[in-house]
């Protein structure tokens, strides 16, 4: 009897250890630690580095995202660029996110501000280029106090970054007056409020309206009022928004509102698109099949026959089904279903031939080829 009792006991004592054992896993570890030595701040300066996946095993060069406060957004950017290479919306870049405590934080944005700008582009800069494959595109993220030192850093020197994206910057409003519209600043800015946001928003409106009235040469700009966010929250959406933008050229071309489509541009605005993708990030310079079927697609949904038709015929018709048919046949199927709707049965028959000699033992396409022989027949 105590041999059991022993036994027993010794079995639940291993499964406990096993269970902790399990449970104890293994550390998730996200990028690398680094201390820079600072010379101008006169101290040693945390930041955290983020290489894309494939960064070891390609021999290729990386935009870099430099994100100030990073022990609070460096995790956000880096879950970003994983999302935007699962649905391929941007390239891989390098993340450094520069840490910063409270109230020193305050002291680098604002009083020492030109000490922080210093050690941004002489030392950290310096250390990144130096010691991984950067490509020479680089961007800047602050928000709050840093939305203003990124401001400030812009106005300063607008082609050190490709891109300035700035969220609930404060203090900017006495620094507007000093943004010179007639100068040339080769370069883009991205900046946001929530309407909720007083003093914030003050300055964020102002800087707003005077780039309306007075676009400033070669600057592309775009100005976020987040509705449902308040002060804290408006960093997150602000790079989500900032970065697919910067990279909207990466995504290949893709319509989902044929009025938007219209307004944009039409055929004109999607063939630039695919050209400008080439040119930066060497893909085809001709629009996709997914690309054009999204074109003819807007039309359907919108429940428009005659752009329909015009879009249709505009991408060599024949051409673009057979290769539909080819890659993507359950668009054809959509296709001919709208033919149907719009009472144009001869297409719809057509199209559901083409399918049938893919998929001849198909019984829904046999029974809508049927469907369409009789309608045509009523019609006539």
């Amino acid at each position: 009897m105590k041999m059991k009792v022993i036994t027993a006991t010794i079995a639940i004592v291993l499964m406990f250890f096993g269970v902790q054992a399990q449970s104890e896993g293994t550390p998730n570890v996200v990028g690398t630690n680094h201390l820079v030595s600072s010379k101008i701040l006169n101290e040693e300066r945390e930041v955290q580095i983020y290489l894309p996946p494939d960064y070891q095993d390609l021999d290729k060069t990386y935009p870099v995202v430099y994100v100030l406060d990073g022990h609070r957004f460096f995790l956000h950017v880096v879950s970003l660029s994983q999302s935007f290479q699962q649905f391929k919306l941007a390239p891989e870049f390098i993340i450094v996110g520069i840490n910063n405590s409270y109230p020193d934080r305050f002291q680098n944005f604002g009083e020492e501000k030109e000490n922080f700008k210093g050690f941004l582009e002489d030392e950290l800069m310096s250390y990144v280029n130096e010691n991984f494959r950067t490509k020479g595109e680089n961007l800047l993220f602050g928000w709050e106090y840093g939305g203003s030192f990124v401001f400030h850093m812009m106005m300063d020197q607008p082609t050190l970054f490709n891109a300035y994206l700035v969220a609930s910057p404060y203090p900017i409003f006495d620094a507007i007056d000093e943004l010179d519209t007639s100068s040339i600043m080769e370069t883009q800015l991205y900046f946001a409020v929530s309407p909720d946001e007083y003093d914030v928003k003050h300055g964020t409106e102002k800087l707003n309206g005077k780039l309306t009235s007075n676009p400033i040469d070669g600057l592309e700009w775009k100005y976020f009022e987040f509705e449902l966010e308040e002060h804290r929250s408006t960093g997150y959406p602000t790079l989500y928004h900032g970065l697919r933008d910067y990279f909207k050229y990466y995504q290949e071309f893709e319509t989902n509102n044929l009025q938007k489509f219209i307004n944009a541009g039409g055929m004109e605005y999607a063939l630039n698109h695919a050209q400008e993708r080439a040119m930066r990030y060497g893909f085809e310079p001709d629009l996709s099949l997914w690309s054009r079927f999204t074109i003819v697609r807007s039309a359907m949904r919108a429940d428009d026959f005659y752009h329909f038709e015009t879009l249709l015929n505009s991408m060599q018709k024949d051409i673009f089904i057979r290769e539909l048919i080819a890659q993507r046949d359950y668009a054809v199927s959509q296709i001919a279903t709208f033919y149907e709707k719009n009472n144009r049965f001869q297409e719809a028959i057509e199209l559901y031939d083409l399918l049938l000699k893919k998929y001849p033992d198909s019984e829904s396409l046999l029974t809508k080829k049927k469907n369409a022989i009789q309608h045509l027949t009523q019609k006539q």
